[in-house]
């Protein structure tokens, strides 16, 4: 239920920053500034890879730390 609810927030408010403009009579719809939400979509899209791959990265990483750490533990334990 929340995802439904911020979706259609994220939409009002892309819709709002686009200046969409509604006539009913006689009946159109327009988005002068559609360049303005889609900007913004592709700004939060690239922020959310960027995220995503460093903190995959961080978790390869203390993995192979960890890895090479018992590695160690084990050879000292053997000699």
């Amino acid at each position: 239920m929340k995802t439904i609810l911020f979706t259609a927030i994220l939409i009002i408010g892309l819709l709002g920053v686009g200046d969409l403009t509604i006539t009913f009579k006689p009946f159109s719809i327009s988005l002068p500034g559609w360049y303005k939400p889609v900007g913004i979509l592709l700004f939060f899209l690239s922020m959310a890879v960027y995220t995503i791959g460093e903190y995959t990265k961080g978790y390869k990483q203390g993995f192979d730390d960890g890895i090479k750490e018992c590695v160690e533990i084990l050879k000292k334990k053997n000699s």
